[in-house]
């Protein structure tokens, strides 16, 4: 069994006294050069190694965190990754950790860069950002690097950010997936892939998604599938379901929608109006919303996301490069989680008790 080396000891095998070897340790206080690298002889000898844990509690050091994310208020698939934001906060602000928060407009540049130039007049040391807007992403990435700020991404994987770290879901993996279930539950006939309020081209999120249910549909199901994409306008905007009876007018075999956003509720309200409830529905999250819509059976399936396990992460990793200075994943897939009605109630208990 190792020997306990005490504070005492290391005084006594440098022969120095015991305050002398504990303003070396900590770094306070005058000491000379002779005692210092009799100490320091001492520690290098008995491969010596500070508790992390107990200096960073007896440190006064703070570390600021700028959270960059959509706003819940316009897109409520983001409150659970608030609350796991919050949650990790609560457990980590013990060393120090302060978190500010910087919410842009999804549908929105021009906001994503204001609240990113607010995020970096903080004066942070360290950023998480969900970059649901590619090229916006992109230049505030950029930004980062030049001024060396450590960066962990959550949600949305773009490989050309290099971030420290990313937390998420492989997008591409996910959409092979809701093509798999759709090819199981749905008639032979046309399936809509649906996108609301987000362009395809600078949403790289939605686009993975939909590049891997077109990819599954052509290698497992092109004999009786017909995949078509269809944009929507956000549905705050008046004529919504309007549009939608329009896209089901010019497909009329419609069999399964795929709605790539956590939106797929706005799809099954406007399914019961329009009396469509026979077409299957996947989406995507546990959010309030689409719960209601998967208990009456208008939606089918839920993949849930994990969200808040995300952003709970990204902190943590923060946390950890920051404060600890320990190696964190650079990559991190949480796992696919298919939700039903049927085994929906055991889900929910069993994430609460975890």
């Amino acid at each position: 069994m190792s020997k306990i080396v005490r504070m005492k000891d290391i005084a006594a095998m440098a022969n120095v006294s015991m305050g002398t070897v504990d303003r070396v340790i900590h770094n306070r206080g005058r000491v000379s050069a002779d005692a210092q690298k009799k100490v320091m002889d001492v520690l290098e000898q008995i491969n010596y190694k500070p508790n992390l844990i107990a200096r960073t509690l007896s440190s006064s050091r703070n570390y600021r965190v700028a959270a960059l994310l959509p706003d819940a208020e316009l897109d409520p698939f983001w409150r659970s990754s608030i609350q796991g934001i919050q949650q990790a906060h609560s457990e980590h602000s013990q060393f120090g950790i302060t978190i500010s928060y910087h919410f842009f407009d999804p549908y929105s540049g021009d906001s994503f860069r204001q609240q990113a130039h607010d995020a970096l007049e903080s004066g942070p040391d360290g950023i998480l950002l969900a970059p649901t807007l590619r090229q916006e992403a992109l230049d505030f990435a950029g930004i980062c690097r030049e001024q060396q700020i450590p960066l962990v991404c959550f949600n949305t994987y773009i490989h050309e950010l290099a971030p420290l770290a990313f937390i998420g879901q492989d997008l591409h993996q996910s959409g092979r997936l809701a093509a798999e279930l759709m090819t199981m539950i749905a008639a032979p006939g046309t399936i809509l892939v649906t996108h609301i309020g987000e362009q395809v081209q600078n949403s790289a999120h939605i686009g993975a998604k939909e590049t891997g249910f077109r990819e599954f549909v052509r290698e497992k199901g092109s004999s009786h599938f017909e995949v078509n994409t269809v944009q929507l306008e956000s549905p705050s905007r008046s004529g919504f379901k309007a549009s939608l009876a329009q896209a089901l007018e010019t497909h009329p075999h419609t069999k399964g929608i795929y709605v790539t956003t956590s939106k797929a509720y706005e799809i099954a309200r406007s399914l019961e109006e329009l009396g469509k409830t026979d077409i299957r529905l996947i989406g995507y999250d546990l959010i309030d919303e689409n719960l209601t819509h998967l208990r009456n059976g208008t939606i089918n399936l839920l993949i849930n996301q994990n969200s808040d396990r995300q952003g709970f992460l990204g902190i943590s990793y923060l946390t950890d490069h920051l404060v600890f200075q320990k190696p964190i994943p650079t990559l991190q897939y949480l796992p696919l989680s298919i939700v039903t009605r049927e085994n929906l109630n055991s889900y929910i208990t069993s994430q609460e008790v975890n």
